[in-house]
């Protein structure tokens, strides 16, 4: 079990719905120095985010949130480091959105409140290409297709490991991780057993679905190469054997290779990527191997960019590929309607404009969700951004996301954000 450090946070309640005021107070005040500070070889940085969000669906919801993080990195001597990261979030109309340590019928949205012990790392250089890290860290790999933070959430998903990582050649490296414990974004808070205020207490027997724990035991591999010796290409591949205690039937074995292409011919831009994996899942399926693709090319002139995509998780006698340590929310529409997987696996076929003007950026999706193992329309969804980029520390950003669904298992739903960010 990982150390708590979770409190119970004082309810901010209908103040906070003033955080459009704050946020609209904040463009028209730029900060005029960085919330930064050095003593001797300490640094300390502070970064906030104040969000307000939307569920309009069968139910709706609403939420308002403020995270605050305090960051010390420390250089004790040329080969030794360390990095603590605090975070405390603060919640607004509780009553009207269950968050995943709560449930009180209306949609998740998932932000908990509390104080929490995000990252603590020793990092030791033992050369110049070889270092050592231990201790509780925010792990992203390549895209987070597969490992990454779901740092969209105001609590990170964090890990409790032990590792290393090897530069080598001009510009490539690999890593690997054994990971004791998931810390996930539904806070410590989130134990085994459901409150029986709960809304969905009785339909649980009283037990929080493993999905909302706030802690997964791990006995987790993480091997992750990635190789950038050429001036437009990349690659990346990696090996994955996710042991998890209390979801063991999402533990699984993946092998998989990813290659990445930009390139550029006078004002035209090019882009393009391939991605293979091939999944075990030893507890619900085993020697029966489940595949994974990812294929999508587009380009760019000027402001504009456009691309097509398609990602296949696909299905196999009834099981269907999982990523259960992925940033998931960045991935099959910001809806969150795949977090996990269908049993008959998930194809997502996706079209992406993006427009740029400084410090303007306009981000659209449009996808269309089928099931692996017979085409059966699961729904569509057109997802929208519009940030601003206040200076290099600042964005505000709105987020939109509308589900329409063509299968009775899902229902209509839109969502929509709105926060600022600063040093995040």
């Amino acid at each position: 079990m990982s150390p708590s450090f979770t409190t119970a946070m004082p309810t901010i309640g209908s103040s906070l719905i003033a955080l459009p005021l704050l946020m609209v107070a904040l463009l028209a005040s730029e900060p005029a120095t960085s919330l930064e500070y050095n003593l001797d070889k300490h640094q300390f940085e502070l970064g906030f985010r104040p969000r307000v969000a939307y569920v309009e669906g069968e139910e709706d919801a609403r939420a308002a949130s403020l995270l605050l993080r305090l960051d010390v990195r420390s250089h004790w001597r040329d080969d030794l480091s360390t990095l603590l990261e605090v975070d405390t979030v603060a919640l607004g109309w509780e009553d009207e959105f269950s968050n995943g340590e709560n449930f009180n019928g209306k949609p998740v949205i998932p932000d908990v409140g509390g104080i929490d012990l995000n990252q603590a790392l020793v990092r030791y250089s033992a050369s110049n290409r070889l270092q050592l890290s231990i201790g509780r860290e925010a792990v992203n790999l390549g895209n987070e297709r597969f490992v990454g933070t779901n740092s969209f959430w105001q609590n990170e998903q964090t890990l409790d490991m032990a590792g290393f990582n090897v530069d080598f050649a001009s510009a490539s490296n690999v890593s690997y991780r054994y990971v004791a414990n998931a810390n996930r974004i539904s806070g410590d808070a989130a134990g085994k057993y459901l409150s029986p205020s709960d809304s969905n207490f009785e339909q649980n027997n009283g037990l929080r679905p493993a999905q909302f724990l706030g802690n997964h035991n791990h006995n987790t591999h993480l091997l992750f190469a990635e190789f950038k010796e050429w001036d437009y290409s990349r690659l990346q591949a990696y090996y994955l054997n996710i042991d998890i205690e209390e979801a063991s039937a999402l533990s699984n074995e993946a092998l998989g290779l990813r290659y990445e292409f930009k390139g550029r011919l006078h004002k035209l831009r090019s882009l393009a990527h391939a991605e293979y994996a091939f999944q075990e899942r030893p507890k619900t399926n085993k020697g029966n191997l489940i595949h994974y693709y990812n294929i999508g090319a587009g380009f760019g002139y000027q402001s504009s960019e456009i691309s097509l995509n398609i990602e296949t998780l696909g299905e196999k006698y009834g099981t269907s590929f999982v990523t259960p340590l992925a940033s998931l929310h960045d991935f099959n529409g910001w809806s969150d309607q795949f977090l996990i997987t269908p049993k008959g696996g998930l194809r997502d076929y996706s079209m992406q404009y993006i427009w740029r003007k400084n410090p303007w950026k306009i981000d659209t999706r449009y996808h269309k969700f089928k099931a692996d193992d017979n085409s059966t329309s699961y729904g569509r969804e057109f997802d929208v951004d519009l940030s601003m980029n206040i200076s290099g520390d600042s964005t505000l950003l709105l987020r939109y996301a509308d589900f329409i669904a063509d299968d009775d298992n899902y229902a209509d739903e839109r969502r929509i954000f709105l926060m600022y960010i600063y040093n995040l």
